[in-house]
């Protein structure tokens, strides 16, 4: 059950690399974790500092961070349905996948609360640094569950 490209696997075969079902994922969830985790650091940042530009990268790292999240839910789908043959969503996998689509729906959410701040002229609340905490929250708990899903960690 492991979602990772076989050992036996030559490294530099791209065609067998890009058309495994279930090597992407693994690769481009990493995307809007990063882009996510950067703006949320830019924003600190900006608040810190008290530099405007600050902000700015952290808002257009936000919308990266949205703009990356339908295709990794779409691999996401690949590696459940190539990969796990499509199993029952039971255990971890249902939890994963519950995880990954309550941190997905909170992105979207921050990025929504941004673009408004943003039109208005206002910084972030509280209100709006507490729904980025959440959000940390859900994504390391929903790359915990993908690891042990992959095989990279143990339960």
């Amino acid at each position: 059950m492991k979602l990772f490209l076989a050992a036996s696997m030559n490294p530099f075969d791209l065609k067998a690399a890009l058309l495994a079902g279930h090597a992407q994922h693994p690769v481009i969830i990493h995307f809007p974790i990063a882009l996510f985790i950067a703006s949320a650091v830019f924003e600190l940042l900006a608040v810190w500092r008290k530099q405007p530009v600050f902000a700015t990268i952290a808002y257009y790292n936000l919308l990266g961070a949205a703009l990356t999240i339908p295709l990794a839910i779409a691999t996401g789908l690949g590696a459940w349905r190539w990969q796990l043959e499509g199993a029952a969503l039971k255990g971890n996998l249902r939890l994963h996948m519950i995880c990954a689509l309550t941190s997905a729906l909170l992105i979207f959410v921050l990025s929504w609360m941004r673009s408004r701040l943003r039109a208005k002229g206002f910084s972030p609340s509280i209100a709006y640094f507490a729904v980025t905490l959440l959000a940390l929250m859900m994504i390391t708990l929903t790359g915990h569950l993908g690891g042990i899903l992959s095989g990279v960690e143990t339960p």
